[in-house]
């Protein structure tokens, strides 16, 4: 289709998230919807639940991509994974509105995001015959289908979801590897991934206007959890597997760290959220806490305020979709 219909595809999910996050602020301070910004020294409450409209300008613009396919006359298979994808990011959307309004327990907030695989399951989406690194193409067969889609769909969403917690940086996690997996994806010829990744950048992009610091609105898990659904759905009808998980590293940290201190009994759940803040606003990891998360090795390191502590997290983001992209020119 070319890079204006891209341009297309993240211009509508833009409009529609911004125009969608405008509305959402308003409300939800109306209505009491907030959340406490724990890394503020007063803890001011914030709007939350904004990922709805993040949510929206992807569903829109996905849509959009449909109906542009089906007026075509293109390819029905496209068709069919833009439609099981919008499917599987509507899942886990609504599985992140239930935990942000019933706060689930973390057993269930692993384990419900699997059911966001059943739509790309039920089409067979995906190569089954995979690229690996020194190895070459090996065939996965029904072990991809039926084990790896769903370890991805609720690995990326999860992965995502435990990186949370600072101003901006769901949204620019989001947006950093939205772009530089749709570079491989354009290259590719790929035009389901396309348009999933474009929708993706778009939202992600506008609702960071009113999430940088200081933000005005919360994306909640319903945000999170949509844009780790929409990347895992890209990558898998993409057939980009590889050049997603070099994307996601830093946020595998986050998930790694959380099944190692399971196993070791430890609740980390209160010091993730419970950073010490000076007085000049900068931020250092409470004692014995310095390896619980990815921020809080950075702080360890060098205690730095909010906004330098996310833009150092968005740079290791750039660093890796940087590696990704390379080594798909390289054929590596």
């Amino acid at each position: 289709m070319g890079l204006p219909f891209v341009l297309g595809i993240v211009g509508v999910a833009a409009l529609v998230a911004f125009f969608s996050a405008t509305m959402l602020m308003r409300s939800a301070q109306w209505k009491k919807i907030v959340a406490h910004d724990d890394n503020k020294p007063k803890r001011p409450l914030v709007a939350n639940m904004g990922g709805f409209a993040i949510y929206a300008g992807m569903a829109s613009a996905i849509l959009l991509g449909i109906l542009f396919m089906t007026f075509l006359d293109a390819n029905e298979r496209i068709s069919v994974f833009l439609l099981a994808s919008l499917a599987s990011i509507t899942l886990l959307a609504l599985i992140g509105a239930f935990d942000d309004l019933f706060n689930l327990s973390w057993r269930r907030k692993i384990l419900l995001p699997i059911i966001g695989a059943f739509p790309l399951v039920a089409i067979m989406a995906g190569d089954t015959t995979m690229s690996m690194p020194f190895v070459g193409q090996v065939t996965l067969g029904w072990i991809y289908t039926f084990v790896l889609i769903p370890l991805g769909i609720t690995g990326a969403a999860n992965a995502l979801n435990m990186t949370a917690g600072y101003n901006g940086v769901e949204a620019g996690i989001g947006a950093v590897m939205s772009f530089f997996l749709l570079i491989i994806a354009f290259f590719s010829g790929v035009l389901a991934a396309q348009i999933i990744l474009a929708a993706c950048l778009g939202a992600c992009l506008a609702f960071l206007y009113f999430n940088w610091y200081p933000s005005r609105i919360f994306p909640a898990d319903i945000g999170t959890l949509s844009i780790g659904a929409a990347i895992a759905c890209a990558v898998i009808v993409g057939n980009i597997e590889k050049f997603g998980v070099i994307c996601f590293i830093p946020a595998f940290y986050e998930l790694g760290a959380t099944v190692y201190y399971l196993f070791r009994n430890v609740d980390r759940r209160k010091a993730c959220h419970s950073p010490v803040i000076a007085k000049d606003g900068r931020l250092s990891p409470p004692k014995g806490a310095e390896n619980y998360t990815i921020f809080y090795r950075i702080l360890a390191w060098k205690p730095m305020g909010e906004e330098s502590l996310v833009k150092t997290v968005l740079a290791l983001f750039a660093v890796c979709g940087c590696l990704a992209v390379a080594s798909y020119f390289l054929g590596i």
